[in-house]
């Protein structure tokens, strides 16, 4: 049987070249702008190597959610599917719930988020390819990596910038790595087959009379990585900690209480920010992450650390469904509760509005001293934090963008929330209702 990648598609001359890299062993690390093509040329590279090597080959978005949406479910400018790259002759079987193809030859294309890393590691992927990998949390790599040095399987990372993080790092990383077929890629340098521009002086014009600001303009397009990380909701705060020397090494007072703030995640992240209130200060010395681990191992992972610091608890703010219960997850009752069993009264953040949180954080910031050493993570989420972009009204949207960055702010949120009610005076910190 003969088929042809890519299938029914006609790639430009910038999207062979990096199909072409894949095909000779390469990895691949894309930086292109806005409507340049990058998941069409992912899909073919899927596919290709679904058949150069039988294995499983990984395509990820940050979110799971979005992998169904965009890719699965989704289609290009032109109004084709992405799923229609693979040719229905290679097709063995189709796990829609799943989302899984199986292909004549025994390969499987997996389609998930980095979000749920825990199951794609017990696969060997021989290809992972991360998709607007700017938007995935900056661990992720380093979590699947090892997996690919071990099978000699290879990567593909494509992107626009999203200021200089961990995209950008990695990005600089890959220039140097002779393993890697590296693209920078403009507005300016993005030709069809017969030499146009697929984005011409026209469109950019249009987007200026939508008001959409040079600094977007740059980021979004030129493929700057110095514009900043447009949208970004706490760049003067961050700025502001940076040049008053409130990010650096903080040291923990062992005659103060340690207390806690939590995002509790259920298949998804969980964070916990640990914190003492330090006469004007709010100095945090540590904060926790990881995902899919149970909830009695993030308490057992804040008690080491309390032990290690000398300190003794104080209180221990969480959101306000830390009572519900989860079926299915560790047992049937609420996270309240399992931390009742170990020692630990929880008490809830009243519930506000995501635009009275953010008030509550920005009221926090010029308070906030941060250790560097123990809380990286946690100052890069902080810098990253960013609304949603709507392209279609070009602007930005009033809610957050949901990555991994807002699970480290939705902690600190809850910890704004509760200081600015607790500590915003001189008198003794109230208690809240702690739900006994």
């Amino acid at each position: 049987m003969y088929v042809k990648i890519p299938f029914k598609r006609i790639l430009r001359p910038y999207q062979v070249e990096a199909l072409q890299a894949v095909r000779a062993g390469k990895n691949l690390f894309s930086v292109w702008h806005r409507r340049a093509g990058k998941d069409i040329l992912c899909m073919d590279i899927l596919t290709m190597r679904g058949l150069m090597r039988v294995g499983t080959h990984v395509y990820l978005m940050p979110y799971q959610k979005q992998a169904r949406e965009v890719i699965w479910e989704g289609m290009d400018a032109g109004g084709i599917p992405f799923l229609a790259s693979i040719p229905p002759c290679l097709i063995a079987k189709k796990n829609d719930a799943r989302m899984q193809i199986r292909l004549i030859n025994g390969s499987r294309l997996v389609f998930g988020g980095s979000n749920n890393i825990t199951s794609i590691i017990g696969s060997n992927p021989v290809t992972i390819i991360y998709s607007e990998y700017a938007l995935h949390h900056p661990q992720v790599s380093g979590y699947l990596n090892p997996i690919l040095t071990q099978n000699g399987g290879l990567e593909v990372k494509n992107t626009t910038p999203r200021g200089m993080n961990h995209a950008f790092d990695a990005f600089e990383a890959a220039k140097n790595n002779p393993s890697y077929l590296v693209q920078h890629l403009s507005y300016q340098q993005t030709f069809d087959n017969d030499g146009n521009r697929i984005i011409t002086e026209e469109m950019i014009e249009a987007e200026r009379r939508k008001g959409v600001s040079e600094e977007l303009l740059r980021q979004e397009w030129m493929c700057d990585f110095t514009s900043g990380n447009q949208g970004a909701y706490f760049t003067r705060e961050y700025n502001d900690m940076e040049r008053e020397g409130r990010i650096g090494d903080i040291k923990v007072n062992p005659s103060l209480p340690l207390h806690s703030a939590w995002d509790l995640g259920l298949g998804d992240a969980t964070v916990g920010i640990l914190f003492q209130i330090n006469g004007r200060y709010i100095d945090i010395i540590h904060v926790i992450h990881d995902i899919g681990k149970p909830f009695k191992w993030y308490l057992e992972t804040a008690n080491k650390l309390r032990q290690q610091l000398n300190c003794v608890w104080g209180n221990h703010w969480c959101p306000h469904d830390v009572n519900q219960k989860h079926q299915g997850w560790e047992q049937v009752e609420s996270r309240m509760t399992m931390a009742r069993r170990e020692g630990w009264i929880l008490q809830t953040v009243p519930k506000v509005n995501l635009e009275d949180g953010i008030e509550a954080m920005r009221f926090a910031f010029p308070h906030i001293r941060i250790n560097k050493l123990n809380c990286a993570m946690f100052i890069r989420a902080i810098r990253e934090y960013a609304r949603e972009y709507d392209e279609d009204k070009a602007i930005y949207a009033s809610k957050p963008l949901h990555n991994w960055a807002s699970h480290y702010a939705d902690a600190l949120r809850y910890l704004s929330v509760a200081y600015r009610r607790l500590y915003d005076t001189h008198q003794s910190p109230r208690k809240y209702n702690t739900n006994t």
